[in-house]
């Protein structure tokens, strides 16, 4: 499915199904009558239930379990809020082709397959203190590629995200979103010294005061457009 307007994708999130809780009430009943202490097994025990809500089984199953991580770059990059240039996001795409990153090795400890979709790494979100991040095609773009990488037959479907510039353009759509500014959001990332994180501080804010009317809004569309990502859509 793509989304030709924004409309249509509102129309889209409006409905969009509900989990199954007869199936999450079967789950919970079912173990009352397994042969562990109740509570034993923690935190298994919730997503156990959670996956039968949303799997509309009362045994959920995990036979099909897919990984995907979108790669994108980012505008604000330029201004110096990462310790690497953009030019790595293509490596970390081929690096996991290849096999050798740290999800590589989750995913076939998992028993997940992995995918890595690019995001015209060739073509960066805009710097979002001088302009909105995203065009609407871009971002409905963006939107599309994420709809059409989950599979229907699929029992979980992880997602994932990277690229030179991500946390920067997450701590300004946090920020935007939930409020507390740059200093709540910003940290090091990839590792950045002080220099470079006062530069990544002051990216989020100018990014916030360019989009004042984005602050708070609730209008998550237009705050993904306006400060954030193509990974975020």
């Amino acid at each position: 499915m793509t989304f030709p307007t924004l409309d249509d994708l509102r129309a889209a999130c409006r409905d969009l199904p509900a989990g199954d809780e007869a199936a999450a009430a079967a789950a919970l009943a079912r173990q009352a009558v397994l042969t562990k202490p109740p509570g034993s097994l923690g935190r298994l025990e919730d997503l156990a239930v959670w996956l039968a809500r949303w799997q509309g089984r009362p045994i959920p199953k995990l036979d099909r379990v897919s990984i995907v991580v979108f790669a994108g770059n980012h505008g604000v990059a330029a201004r110096g809020v990462s310790a690497f240039p953009i030019d790595v996001t293509a490596q970390m795409v081929a690096n996991y082709a290849a096999g050798g990153a740290g999800i590589n090795r989750l995913a076939e400890t998992a028993g997940a397959t992995l995918r890595v979709v690019p995001l015209e790494l060739d073509r960066p979100t805009a710097d979002f203190t001088k302009a909105p991040a995203m065009e609407t095609a871009d971002f409905l773009a963006a939107v599309s590629a994420g709809y059409e990488a989950v599979s229907p037959d699929d029992d979980l479907f992880a997602v994932g995200e990277m690229g030179i510039g991500n946390t920067t353009a997450a701590a300004a759509l946090c920020a935007a979103l939930l409020g507390g500014g740059a200093t709540r959001w910003v940290g090091r990332g990839t590792g950045v010294d002080e220099h470079g994180l006062a530069r990544k501080r002051d990216a989020v804010e100018a990014g916030l005061v360019r989009h004042a009317k984005l602050v708070g809004d609730e209008d998550r569309v237009a705050a993904v457009e306006g400060v954030g990502e193509q990974q975020d859509a």
